[in-house]
Order: structure tokens, then sequence, then C-alpha cells
């Protein structure tokens, strides 16, 4: 599977494309109950699997915590890893935790002087950019804003690299919840409410991969003359 962008730019891979791939081919060929799908992506093998109520597991695989391999510049922790740490964006420090779920993502709950970021208030077209050209993130970065309900419910807004705001990322959704849970905020399980609809994330202990659940459903056919 291969996807682009709006802006015509290839990412390594999509969550929610592999989870509507995964309908699409049950649907094409006519499949019913459980099944599972072994998917080529540039970030490796993805494998989605068709649960009894029609919604789709996909095993999203291990987060990757390296700063030199999410890519980002930012200062590392002993352990490699950039957890809660501080990014200048126009003046205004962000409290940051960057990884890699195939494509790179920086995630925050707070600024330094706002300890409870309030989502639906941010202007994403405004600051959204800011992050993702940052000359912190070499490869640029999609980034997630995140609201804290509780240790199982969080809500986040995302701005994706080359796409701008979506109403949904599902390798953001998987990185909101690594993060949190990195951060202390959160358990390993939880539901994450994006504007699209919300998913079920799980940050397994036993093999350390990250498992994603939602729905996918057909909305239409059609052709596009190329």
């Amino acid at each position: 599977m291969r996807v682009f962008n709006s802006d015509g730019s290839e990412p390594e891979m999509c969550g929610n494309g592999v989870r509507c791939f995964a309908r699409l081919i049950a649907e094409l060929e006519n499949l019913s109950g459980k099944q599972s799908f072994t998917i080529h992506t540039g970030a490796g093998l993805i494998v989605p699997e068709i649960q009894e109520d029609g919604k789709v597991r996909v095993d999203m695989g291990e987060p990757i915590l390296k700063a030199s391999e999410v890519p980002t510049k930012l200062p590392p922790n002993k352990d490699q890893s950039t957890v809660k740490a501080k990014l200048d964006v126009d003046g205004l420090i962000w409290n940051v935790t960057c990884l890699s779920m195939g494509n790179p993502h920086c995630v925050t709950f707070s600024t330094e002087s706002n300890k409870d970021l309030q989502v639906d208030e941010l202007n994403l077209a405004d600051i959204g950019p800011k992050f993702e050209h940052h000359e912190m993130f070499p490869a640029q970065t999609n980034t997630e804003f995140v609201h804290v309900f509780s240790s199982n419910h969080l809500k986040m807004r995302v701005w994706e690299r080359g796409a701008g705001a979506t109403l949904a990322c599902g390798t953001g959704a998987c990185a909101v919840v690594v993060a949190a849970v990195l951060e202390g905020r959160a358990e390993g399980s939880c539901t994450v409410d994006l504007p699209g609809g919300p998913l079920d994330i799980e940050w397994r202990e036993d093999d350390n991969h990250v498992y994603m659940t939602g729905p996918a459903e057909v909305v239409f056919y059609g052709s596009v003359p190329l």
C-alpha cells in the first residue's frame, strides 16, 4: 500500500489508510467474519484484522523512541528518547514528546504557561505549520495536541505533515497513547477522541506493540480519469 498526501508527498504509512484498505479488500473479495491481512508499507509489514463486530484491529508494531530515528534534533534524554522535551515555537515553549510509529510524531499536552491544553481552542492553521516545518524536525513532523480527560480517555487534534488539519490520524492516536504513558499521564489502554470519531489504542507490555481498533465503512465507489 502506498499513500499520497494532498500536497503530493508520500508518507511512510497511514494507520487509518491501512484499516480502510483492509475493509475494502474484504468487501471486494466478499469475505465475512474474522479476517487478517499482511500489508506491505513504507514502514514495513502491517497486519490489520477484521473483528467479528466489523471493526478493524491493526498491529501497528513497536514505537520508535530513539531521537535520531524519529528523527528529531531535540536533545535526547540519557536513554536517547525525547520525552518531556522543551520546544520553542515562535517564542512559546511547548512541552513535547517525540516518537515514530513508522512516521514522525511530536505530541504535546501543554505549554510552559498552560498546563491543561484546551485543544478545541487552538488555531491549528496557524501553529500547525510552525511545528511541521520546525528546524528540530529534519523530516518534518506530524503534531498531536492532546487533552487528558482521565488515565484511559484522551482527546486530540492533529496537524498532519503534508496534509494539514485532518479529522483523524491512526498513527497519531497511537503516538499520543505512547507519549501519555511515557509522561505518566495515562495507562496503556485508552480511548482517543478525534474529530472523526474515537479509536481504541493499546500499547501492550508483552510484545511492546501498539494496537489500534476502530471502524471502517465503504462510503462510495467511483473512478478517476488520470
